[in-house]
């Protein structure tokens, strides 16, 4: 079901991403503010793919250089 109705919509953590999340983690951690690896590899993949980004963890992603929506808001 899953594969079916996304299979379409799923963006990958690609070669690209990889180049993407090497700089996201280590510029993050120069400025003194680490990002796990899995908020790094989703912040890549939206960065390589120019993807905003709906969480409402927003703070987490400051900094990445991806656009951030959080549809929980009013």
């Amino acid at each position: 079901m899953l594969d079916e109705e996304f299979a379409e919509r799923v963006l990958p953590f690609d070669e690209n991403a990889a180049v993407h999340y090497a700089a996201l983690v280590s510029q993050r951690e120069r400025n003194g503010r680490p990002i796990s690896m899995a908020d790094a590899q989703i912040a890549a993949i939206c960065r390589h793919n120019g993807a905003t980004l709906a969480t409402r963890n927003g703070k987490d992603f400051e900094g990445t250089g991806i656009v951030l929506a959080n549809p929980w808001v009013d």
